[in-house]
């Protein structure tokens, strides 16, 4: 979505919002009793807050899949040529599809950047060899199947906690338990799709939705975060938090040394993700950063870290159209949410 010129910027999120954000990163369903000592605010106050945050698209929780479920489903990194002029329509349509999580307009040699997501590789490749070319404006699509994956979107964090804060909230997060033996169901699906709208939704809310007692709710969802098949992530207008650009690196690594660089990359602070790809290009790392000309110190910096690493391509993110579900605005502010569903067949076969 464009910014309109008429628009005044708006303000930027204050030290407070940014505590809290970062805290919900660490902790995200972690109760405002349990935060309000760890930040110094009383309950109300960090409830009003995050009413307010929430309310104004300016922060959120949602779910992504966890390292259960993305080994269990298929996931593709999609460079998107699309026709003169029309990049930002052709974006705007995709962005309605469960199976496209994320989407990018991006400076470089293609004009869309998009995450894909399948329930198995079969699916995939009918989504990228016939459902997505068809689309109006869509010249061509290449895409990188992901192979293995270093660090997600939800492990980033804002890094305004200090230390003490950060080893406060770590008593506040539940332990998890052991992986359980269980196959996937609809039901599971379901809870996934209920709170793609909000991560922090009440178990009494979430059952009345699905019509179940809030305890089954409790226990599923314990279930699903214990086993990793789920992850919960606090995102942010990055905008208007002082992260106002990204960019996308394509990297070519010795095969014997790609798990080394993998760890590498994912422990740097800018790193958003980082996975390795099945094609010439074998590693793609994403970064966040505060300005356009920090790309320069942070590829340097990459390189020295990395000397046997070839950069192939590098592209700036210009704009995020669509994050994890959440549909943005030019700043980067939630305006709505398409639910979590990568199983729905219907947005694979026209």
């Amino acid at each position: 979505m464009s910014i309109d010129p008429e628009v005044r910027r708006p303000a930027q999120l204050d030290e407070d919002d940014l505590l809290l954000a970062n805290a919900l990163q660490a902790t995200p369903r972690a109760t405002w009793s349990e935060l309000g000592p760890v930040l110094g605010l009383d309950a109300v106050t960090l409830a009003r807050r995050w009413d307010r945050l929430q309310s104004n698209g300016l922060a959120w929780v949602t779910p992504a899949l966890g390292p259960g479920l993305l080994y269990r489903t298929c996931r593709a990194f999609v460079e998107i040529h699309c026709e003169p002029g029309s990049a930002e329509q052709v974006a705007a349509e995709l962005s309605r599809e469960p199976h496209l999580l994320t989407i990018q307009h991006v400076a470089g040699t293609y004009d869309l950047f998009a995450i894909a997501f399948t329930p198995d590789f079969p699916s995939m490749s009918d989504y990228l060899l016939t459902g997505l070319p068809r689309h109006e404006g869509v010249v061509r699509v290449r895409s990188h199947l992901v192979t293995r994956n270093f660090r997600t979107g939800s492990q980033w964090r804002l890094g305004v906690l200090n230390q003490r804060q950060e080893r406060a909230l770590r008593s506040t997060r539940p332990e998890p338990h052991g992986a359980e033996t269980a196959a996937y169901s609809n039901w599971e699906r379901d809870l996934i799709v209920a709170l793609s709208d909000d991560g922090r939704l009440r178990y009494t809310d979430i059952a009345t939705r699905l019509g179940v007692t809030p305890r089954t709710v409790q226990r599923r969802l314990n279930r699903l975060l214990g086993n990793r098949d789920l992850l919960l992530r606090c995102d942010v207008a990055r905008p208007l938090a002082g992260w106002p650009t990204g960019a996308l690196l394509w990297l070519n690594v010795p095969d014997e040394l790609l798990e080394e660089a993998g760890r590498t990359l994912g422990a740097f602070p800018e790193t958003r993700s980082c996975a390795a790809l099945s094609g010439a290009s074998n590693l793609l790392v994403t970064v966040t950063l505060h300005s356009v000309d920090a790309l320069h110190d942070w590829a340097v910096h990459l390189r020295q870290a990395l000397p046997y690493a070839e950069i192939a391509d590098r592209s700036v993110v210009l704009r995020q159209d669509k994050l994890c579900g959440h549909l943005l605005d030019g700043w980067g502010r939630s305006r709505g949410v398409v639910p979590l569903d990568i199983w729905r067949p219907s947005g694979l076969r026209r």
